[in-house]
């Protein structure tokens, strides 16, 4: 039997890092145009430094449609694009790997048999499976996680998760932005 001590070590430190940060209160000092200043000022270590933001905070539950639409206001619609697809792609396989590595053994164990069928679905037909959820419920958080429980195989799951994506990113990454800028210059 494996040691349990590692993941609940884990899972205090990731708590308290995130209780942390919203008791310093560093989220809301910051003004949007202090941050589009500070990632164009910082060259091309500000698209890194956003790709790594959106992979570390969507999966605790940043919305990932504030930061496509924030990327596209930063840079063009189509750089915006691209590093918010990157960083939907860092943010899905830290959920995958840590749920699966949290609690993915113990979750199996457990399923009901109910929900078995739908496991076996991601097991065999994970790419097809994961594509329609990626299309209907975008990055959703739980959903995330369940599948890192899940029997879903990681090269489906992230092939799927990147295809299935680009639909909603497309429009936010254009539609977004721009009904954003016409909003604020409408109230110039």
């Amino acid at each position: 039997m494996k040691s349990r001590w590692p993941r609940i070590v884990v899972g205090v430190l990731l708590l308290a890092a995130i209780v942390a940060f919203f008791v310093s209160g560093v989220g809301g000092s910051l003004s949007a145009a202090e941050i589009k200043a500070w990632l164009l000022a910082s060259g091309p270590w500000g698209p890194a430094l956003f790709v790594i933001g959106f992979g570390l905070l969507q999966p605790l539950g940043l919305s990932s449609h504030l930061l496509i639409v924030a990327a596209a206001l930063v840079w063009s619609p189509a750089l915006g694009m691209a590093l918010s697809w990157l960083g939907i792609l860092l943010g899905s396989t830290a959920a995958f790997v840590f749920a699966r590595w949290m609690g993915g053994e113990w979750v199996q164990k457990r399923l009901p048999a109910r929900l078995r069928r739908w496991d076996d679905a991601l097991a065999h037909r994970g790419f097809r499976t994961v594509l329609v959820l990626r299309l209907l419920l975008f990055t959703f958080g739980p959903m995330q996680l369940m599948l890192g429980v899940s029997t879903v195989r990681f090269v489906p799951f992230i092939a799927a998760t990147a295809l299935g994506v680009l639909p909603l990113l497309a429009l936010e990454s254009w539609v977004g932005s721009g009904l954003v800028e016409w909003l604020f210059r409408a109230a110039d």
